[in-house]
């Protein structure tokens, strides 16, 4: 619960800080320095911000039951990482005097998780200002509110964030336990390919370099962070493909065979690039199927095809021979069409054998697996029309394929989620028979450079980071992928785009033109803070009752200040200013005392600790002076650091009585509601020294391509959307795409169309690649499998129910 979170790292914060601000070792200043800016971002950042986005959050739902959005996605990781910090501060409280205790290494994780509640607040902030420009409960800004400028600055302003804090010691905190190792595996070999891949060595001696180089990664990993950084800022596609590919090389190849459940078929087919006729969905027209053509003119269409057992009908090339008097099986009534994922970029049907080979077995029916023709070598729309074209094959072919094709699924995770759905919208657009069902995970539906709230989260995604995003995305849009480039500017690229945008080589398939589709005041804090007990209803945590909520002077112990005791349930609120916005608080020290206002909610005061502290001195009650000077005289007439003071500097003012001033933490970098309130020296949180050069935001925006309802589905017109079959949709609430996932799935329920979504806890994007490491990944594989089993029935069954009412009728 947040109510009692907030609390307790108050407590803890307070405690260090009274403890370590006397320490005479640089270890000790650490200590109180993180401890000084944890309880800043939890007073100043987190709890306001949180209690001001809260009680809207229901509205970006998609329904009660399925309480997914990108906005509660990033609370969802602060909640982690201050529980993470919790954890840890309770281990430095109760371990600090032990001659065991490791203060360096606690110091160093206690600044690395501060650090990135840091920029998690940050994130929370640009958050909040996104609402103003998400209209009607959408996830996505409103093209009509925004320009090229304000789009830009408001991704800009969450790129340039920093994000060495998410991939070095805290890296993978917001997964399961089972994902974490996996995921700093995942760091340590990017950080160590990137080093040897940069230096345009061989195959061969980069495999080697990176064996080598891993070492070092693994051992530091702030090293490991600023490099994993840099090379996915700065480095093109192609290391993406490059990296993305290690799986399909070597060893790797090998691994589903010994570690994956077996199959009997497993074989690669190609398809000749040749038309052929298919039969007309109604009536008994047939309809002509071009092969695809795009950007490089007709070409063939490989596929892999997987079955447990060997059935009438299958291709056996490559594979072992089967057991002696082995009869096949008769062919199954179901087939699945698979579409693999990889950013439009990379991998193939091979490098997702790891969970292809157990669906097998567990459908116990073939499996279709398209390999698509990749970008940027072939950006969009070749991709879609091999995958369409293997689709239509598929369907005329399905006896070939061990399947009578009485019921046809498609199945894709990511990008191939994207392929299928768009897959099906050109099968009704072309009127031949549109598949039964589809299941997409974690699928991008809007390939648009658009602010979302959930598309922050790439700044900690260990496998989607932000400058990977971009460019997957541009490469699939087919812009060239120097748009970076300084020298270039956006005219030129658009001017060049042009070309590739107008490519259409099917005379006869229908056009596939691309299709189009006030201003929020800020509200002031002061006017919408809520109470904590409230901030838990809105974010669904249980609520204590009154009997439970104790008084800060009953559970906070007193702490130590230069050798004095001070109350921390002191607390100097002029009660008959307690209802008004403008409350004027009395001057304090100390943070303990400080700390005392900002938890004594049992009054009924609803004052936000953002509004504390930040009065112009000459409105403070004259109270505060004699206050002031009691509070001197117990502190042997030193001078007592104003709440301005101690606040946004995390630090005493003055020299301590050991003559050392503590370091600002670099953590600690004005944004957010504290600019809005006009604070002079409010939080700002770390930026990158490089980014994009020339923002991608306004390219994307020109380009009318981006916009093609076969890229982005999201934005088809309601009659295409009209024909798709039942769709399931399974989300990861961790996941950058989440958004993409929930305005879909809404859309599609506002036209009266099937739609499940399916959210899952704790799990990356991509999590389909680990089911092999991690418990929870495997799980998340076996939801996909019953939403495959479910269209599978339900289409049986409905076929049985129309057989059973043809003999009835014909009776």
């Amino acid at each position: 619960m947040f109510t009692a979170l907030f609390k307790d790292l108050r407590s803890f914060a307070v405690s260090n800080i009274a403890y370590f601000q006397n320490g005479k070792s640089n270890t000790h200043a650490k200590f109180h320095a993180a401890f000084c800016l944890l309880h800043e971002h939890i007073d100043r950042g987190i709890q306001p911000t949180v209690e001001l986005i809260a009680p809207r959050l229901p509205e970006y739902d998609l329904s009660p039951d399925v309480q997914a959005n990108g906005f509660r996605s990033i609370i969802k990781i602060i909640h982690k990482c201050c529980l993470h910090i919790l954890q840890l501060v309770r281990h430095i409280h109760v371990n600090r005097e032990s001659m065991f205790f490791r203060s360096s290494h606690y110091s160093s994780e206690l600044e690395a998780y501060v650090e990135t509640l840091g920029q998690l607040r940050a994130c929370l902030e640009h958050a909040y200002k996104l609402m103003d420009f998400c209209k009607d409960g959408s996830l996505f800004a409103d093209e009509e509110m925004i320009d090229d400028a304000i789009a830009e600055e408001l991704t800009q302003q969450v790129e340039k964030l920093s994000q060495e804090c998410f991939y070095g010691r805290t890296m993978g905190f917001q997964f399961c336990s089972s994902m974490q190792t996996p995921l700093s595996t995942v760091g340590v070999t990017m950080a160590s390919f990137s080093e040897n891949y940069l230096d345009n060595k061989s195959q061969l001696r980069q495999f080697a370099g990176t064996v080598l180089s891993s070492r070092k990664y693994l051992l530091n990993p702030e090293l490991r962070a600023r490099q994993i950084c840099a090379v996915t800022r700065m480095a093109d596609v192609r290391f993406c493909k490059a990296f993305w590919s290690i799986t399909e090389s070597g060893i790797m190849q090998q691994l589903p065979t010994f570690v994956c459940p077996s199959v009997q078929v497993n074989e690669v087919l190609v398809l000749p690039p040749e038309p052929f006729e298919i039969e007309a969905s109604e009536g008994k027209e047939t309809v002509t199927i071009t092969p695809p053509c795009a950007h490089t003119g007709h070409g063939p269409v490989n596929v892999r095809l997987f079955s447990s057992e060997y059935r009438v009908g299958q291709p056996r090339k490559s594979t072992k021979p089967l057991p002696k008097k082995a009869v096949p099986l008769p062919l199954s009534p179901c087939l699945l069409v698979h579409c693999h994922g990889g950013g439009f970029v990379a991998q193939s049907s091979k490098s997702h054998e790891v969970y292809l080979r157990q669906w097998a077995k567990d459908l116990n029916a073939p499996i279709l697996s398209i390999d698509y023709s990749l970008s940027p070598e072939h950006p969009f729309p070749r991709a879609l029309e091999e995958c369409f074209y293997a689709y239509a094959w598929a369907v005329k072919n399905c006896r070939s394929l061990g399947s009578t094709g009485e019921v046809i699924c498609l199945a894709g995770d990511s990008a191939g989620g994207n392929l299928m759905i768009s897959t099906a919208m050109r099968a009704a657009s072309f009127g031949i028979r549109v598949p039964d069902g589809i299941v997409a995970a974690y699928t991008p539906v809007l390939v648009h450079y658009t602010p979302s709230p959930s598309r922050m989260l790439s700044l900690m995604d260990p496998l989607l980071p932000v400058g990977i995003l971009v460019r997957c995305m541009a490469a699939y849009a087919g812009i060239p992928n120097d748009f970076l480039d300084q020298r270039r500017s956006s005219r030129d690229i658009e001017e060049e785009f042009v070309v590739i945008e107008t490519v259409d080589c099917e005379e006869n398939s229908p056009s596939s033109d691309s299709y189009s589709h006030d201003d929020g005041s800020s509200v002031d804090i002061l006017n919408r803070v809520t109470s904590l007990e409230s901030l838990d209803s809105d974010l669904g945590f249980p609520v204590l009752t009154n009997n439970h909520t104790q008084n800060q002077g009953d559970t906070d112990s007193a702490v130590i200040v230069e050798n004095d005791q001070v109350q921390s349930d002191s607390v100097a609120v002029d009660a008959s200013s307690q209802d008004q916005s403008d409350a004027e608080v009395s001057e304090i020290a100390s943070p303990d005392e400080f700390n005392s206002v900002c938890l004594d909610t049992s009054g009924g005061s609803s004052l936000a600790t953002s509004t504390l502290g930040d009065l112009p001195l000459d409105e403070k009650p004259n109270n505060s002076q004699k206050q002031l000077s009691n509070l001197e005289l117990a502190n042997s007439g030193q001078t007592v650091p104003t709440l301005r003071q101690s606040l946004h500097l995390s630090l005493p003012s003055s020299p301590t009585k050991h003559g050392n001033k503590f370091p600002i933490s670099p953590s600690m970098p004005a944004i957010g509601i504290s600019d809005r309130l006009g604070y002079k020296k409010g939080f700002s949180p770390v930026y990158e020294a490089r980014h994009h050069i020339e923002s991608p935001v306004r390219i994307f925006r020109s380009l009318p391509i981006v916009k093609n309802p076969y890229m982005s589905p999201m934005v088809a017109p309601d009659e295409m959307l009209a024909f798709l079959p039942p769709l399931y949709l399974v989300g990861c609430h961790l996941d950058p795409l989440l958004d993409d996932s929930v305005m879909f799935a809404r859309k599609l329920r506002s036209l009266g169309r099937t739609v499940d979504l399916h959210m899952i806890e704790d799990l990356p994007h991509g999590f389909l690649n680990f089911s092999l490491v991690s418990a929870e990944a495997k799980l998340g594989s076996d939801v996909l499998v019953d939403k495959i089993r479910k269209v599978f029935h339900s289409s049986l069954k409905e076929e049985q129910n129309e057989m059973v009412s043809e003999n009835l009728s014909s009776h």
